[in-house]
């Protein structure tokens, strides 16, 4: 970008980002729906962070008692839950994290209006993990779109395509 080399310090991402960048080029559709994920273990304190670094936010949802040590803070930005953060839970990122990439999320009216409780979030989770598959080998196996504007550029593809079937069958005689 701008002659620079940039990549961040989050390995995940620069995979997806790859992946994604391969398979547009070879006119494979597929949808960049990457949320990072920061893990974080003070004393015996799990603290998971979901979402971009630096998210603006314009306020925040508490879920849970603070003095207790196990709580979620989601920052929202309009009506949008955009990141959040939990403290104290072993795998309730997982779940929260899941949900935000399938759009289960509610937006903060609903969470404000529950007092931010998450267990129907996790429960709409739950209800569609049977369901939950990776999408990798669904964009690998779908055929490539070719591109084509003008219709001489479709016949110039078909000459090139008998020319290279001919020099295979060519190589395939010998």
């Amino acid at each position: 970008m701008h002659k620079l080399k940039v990549r961040t310090d989050d390995v995940k991402y620069n995979i997806e980002c790859g992946f994604y960048a391969a398979m547009n080029m070879l006119d494979k559709r597929c949808e960049f729906r990457y949320l990072p994920m920061y893990n974080l273990t003070i004393g015996d304190k799990k603290i998971y962070f979901v979402g971009e670094r630096n998210t603006p936010y314009s306020e925040i949802i508490v879920s849970g008692d603070v003095n207790s040590g196990k709580y979620v803070v989601f920052y929202v930005y309009g009506d949008e839950i955009c990141s959040f953060v939990t403290v104290g839970y072993q795998n309730l990122h997982l779940y929260l994290h899941m949900a935000m990439k399938k759009l289960l999320m509610p937006t903060a009216a609903q969470m404000r209006a529950h007092s931010g409780d998450f267990k129907s979030i996790v429960a709409g989770v739950l209800k569609i993990a049977p369901n939950i598959e990776a999408g990798r080998q669904h964009v690998l196996n779908t055929p490539s779109v070719i591109r084509a504007e003008f219709t001489r550029e479709l016949e110039v593809l078909d000459e090139l395509r008998k020319k290279i079937n001919s020099n295979i069958r060519g190589e395939n005689a010998k």
